[in-house]
C-alpha cells in the first residue's frame, strides 16, 4: 500500500502538479518510511524552485503559498529560509508600493475637487486600478473648459447674468477650476463698475439686485464685500430714519461716504437728516419738553422712557452765547469732580490736541507716553469729530492720517496712549475721550469731555450714568463759565464756581481749575 501511494505521489510531481503531490504526501501516514523522505525531499527542492520562478515573475503571492508548503515539509532548513526571507522582502516592496499609490491616488482626488485637474493626473498612479479615476478627472477638466467658453461668450454679449447663472450651476471643483476663474474674474470687473455706478446714481434697488448675483459666485471679494457693506449701512439709514434718529441715520451714510466719496445724493440726505434733527431738537426743547418726569394719567407708573433719556434742554438765552470759550475767561484747564463718578476734564474747544507731555510743547492731552513729534488733533466740525494728524496714528488698529470718529472708536497715539470716542447722545454736540493705558499727569483724571454744548448727567441714557440720580442733571456752557439744572425747561440754574460744590439730589458737583503739567 506504502509503494503504491509513493508511486501516485512521484507520478504527480512529475507531471508539475506539486498541490496534489503535497496533499497526498501529508495524508500518507509512513511518510517518514525512507522512501517517503527519499519523495518529500524532491518535493520540497520542487516547491523551492517554483516559488523562485514565481518571485521573479513578481508573483509574491504564488510564492507565498509553495514557501509555506515547503516550510511545513522542511522546517526552517537553509534553503527554505533564505526563500521566506525573498518572499517577505518582496511583499514589504509590494505594500509600499500599494500604499504610495493610494496616496497619490487621494491626492489626485483632493486636487481634482479644488479644480486643479491637470495636477491631479499628473499625481494619479498609473495602472488598472486607477483608470476609473482618471477618466473621472478627464471628463471634469473638459467640463470646466466647456463652461468657461460659455461663460466668455456670455461675458461678450454683456449678459452677466446668463455667465452667473453658468457659474451657479457648476459642481464645487468645477467653479475652481483655473479656466472657469479666469472667467469668473473677468465678468466680476463690469459687474462691480455697475454695482458702484448704481450706487452713486441712487439706483440702490438694481445695483443691491447685482450685489446678491455676484456675492453668490465670489463671496471672498474683498471689493465686493466692501460694497455689501455701503448697502447694509443703506438699510440701516433707513431704518433709523423710521425710527426718527436722524443723527445716527446721518452717520450711517457719512460712513458711506467714505467708501464711495463725492456721491451727490449722499451728500444731499445728509443735509437733509442734519436738519431733520435739528427741527427734532427744537420741537423737543418747547412745551414738550415741560413733560419731562410726569406720569400719564392714565398710567401709575412712569413711562419706560422718558424724554430726558434721549433729549437734554439747555436755555435759548445763553445758546448765542455759547460760541466764546471757556478758555477766553479762564486761565488753565477746568475739571468737574462728580460723586461716585471721578474728574471728567472739560475742553471746549473745537480743536483740541493730543501729544507726549513735553516742558516745550503745550497740549491739551499731555500723554506720559513717548509719541510721534507731530500732535493729534480731534476737530470737531458740526456735529462730527475727526481725528487728524501730520504722522501716522491708528484708530482701531488700522493706519491712518485722517478719520472720521464714529461712536466707540478706539484710537491709538505713541507706544501707550489709548483714547476711546464716545458720542453716546445723538441730539447732543459734546462727545467723550475715555484714556486708557498712558494717561495725564493727573492721574485721576482718565476722561475728557469735548463740549459742545453741554453734558447729560442721567442714570441712563447721559454722557455720563450715576446712580442716585432722580431726574437727568445738564452741565452747560454760558458766557461766565460753567452752570448746572435739572434737565428740561423750567427749575432753577446754578452757577459752577471754583472750587465750590453744587448739590443736586444726592450728587455732588464742584469745579475745580489745574495745571496738567
Amino acid at each position: 500500500m506504502l509503494h503504491l501511494q509513493l508511486k501516485r505521489i512521484q507520478t504527480a510531481i512529475t507531471a508539475g502538479r506539486l498541490d496534489e503531490a503535497f496533499e497526498l504526501l501529508v495524508a500518507t501516514p509512513q511518510r517518514e518510511h525512507r522512501d517517503g523522505q527519499r519523495v518529500t525531499d524532491v518535493l520540497i527542492k520542487k516547491f523551492v524552485d517554483r516559488a523562485h520562478q514565481h518571485l521573479d515573475q513578481q508573483r509574491s503571492g504564488d510564492a507565498r503559498s509553495d514557501a509555506d508548503k515547503a516550510q511545513r515539509l522542511a522546517g526552517r532548513t537553509d534553503d527554505v529560509a533564505n526563500l521566506v526571507q525573498r518572499v517577505a522582502q518582496m511583499e514589504s516592496e509590494h505594500r509600499s508600493r500599494d500604499a504610495a499609490e493610494q496616496a497619490s491616488a487621494r491626492a489626485a482626488k483632493i486636487q481634482a475637487q479644488l479644480g486643479h485637474f491637470t495636477l491631479g493626473q499628473n499625481l494619479l498612479p498609473t495602472g488598472p486600478s486607477q483608470s476609473r479615476l482618471a477618466a473621472e478627472i478627464e471628463r471634469k477638466r473638459a467640463l470646466a473648459a466647456a463652461a468657461a467658453d460659455r461663460i466668455e461668450q456670455a461675458i461678450e454679449t454683456g449678459d452677466w447674468s446668463a455667465g452667473i447663472a453658468i457659474v451657479k450651476s457648476l459642481d464645487p471643483e468645477l467653479q475652481h477650476h483655473r479656466l472657469v476663474v479666469m472667467q469668473i474674474n473677468a465678468m466680476l470687473e463690469p459687474i462691480r463698475a455697475q454695482i458702484v455706478g448704481d450706487l452713486e446714481s441712487g439706483r440702490l434697488d438694481r445695483g443691491n439686485d447685482w450685489l446678491a448675483l455676484a456675492v453668490v459666485v465670489a463671496p471672498t471679494d474683498a471689493r465686493l464685500n466692501e460694497m455689501r457693506s455701503c448697502f447694509d449701512r443703506c438699510v440701516r439709514a433707513c431704518e433709523l430714519v423710521d425710527q426718527a434718529n436722524y443723527v445716527e441715520a446721518e452717520r450711517e451714510l457719512a460712513l458711506v461716504d467714505q467708501i464711495v466719496p463725492g456721491t451727490r445724493w449722499i451728500a444731499e440726505t445728509r443735509t437733509t437728516l442734519a436738519e431733520l434733527a435739528r427741527q427734532s431738537a427744537g420741537v423737543r426743547s418747547g412745551p414738550l419738553g415741560l413733560l419731562d418726569g410726569t406720569t400719564p394719567p392714565h398710567q401709575t407708573a412712569p413711562s419706560a422712557k422718558k424724554v430726558s433719556d434721549t433729549f437734554f434742554h439747555t436755555p435759548s438765552a445763553q445758546s448765542a452765547l455759547f460760541a466764546k470759550k471757556v478758555s477766553d475767561t479762564f486761565l488753565g484747564v477746568w475739571v468737574l469732580r462728580v460723586d461716585g463718578l471721578g474728574a471728567v476734564l472739560l475742553l471746549d474747544a473745537d480743536r483740541i490736541s493730543v501729544g507726549s507731555a513735553s516742558r516745550s510743547k503745550r497740549y491739551d492731552l499731555p500723554l506720559m507716553t513717548e509719541g510721534p513729534s507731530s500732535a493729534l488733533f480731534i476737530r470737531r466740525a458740526g456735529e462730527d469729530y475727526f481725528a487728524e494728524s501730520d504722522a501716522e496714528f491708528g484708530v482701531n488698529d488700522q493706519p491712518t492720517r485722517r478719520r472720521l470718529l464714529a461712536n466707540g472708536d478706539s484710537i491709538g497715539f505713541g507706544r501707550r496712549g489709548r483714547l476711546k470716542f464716545r458720542k453716546p447722545v445723538p441730539a447732543s454736540g459734546s462727545a467723550l475721550l475715555q484714556l486708557s493705558g498712558a494717561g495725564l499727569a493727573k492721574r485721576e483724571i482718565r476722561c475728557a469731555a469735548l463740549m459742545a454744548d453741554s453734558l447729560l448727567f442721567s442714570p441712563r441714557g447721559g454722557h455720563f450714568s450715576i446712580s442716585g440720580c432722580e431726574r437727568p442733571i445738564v452741565v452747560f456752557r454760558t458766557a461766565e463759565g460753567y452752570a448746572i439744572k435739572y434737565a428740561g425747561c423750567g427749575g432753577e440754574t446754578s452757577p459752577l464756581v471754583a472750587d465750590r460744590s453744587v448739590l443736586l439730589g444726592e450728587t455732588r458737583f464742584t469745579l475745580n481749575q489745574i495745571t496738567l503739567s
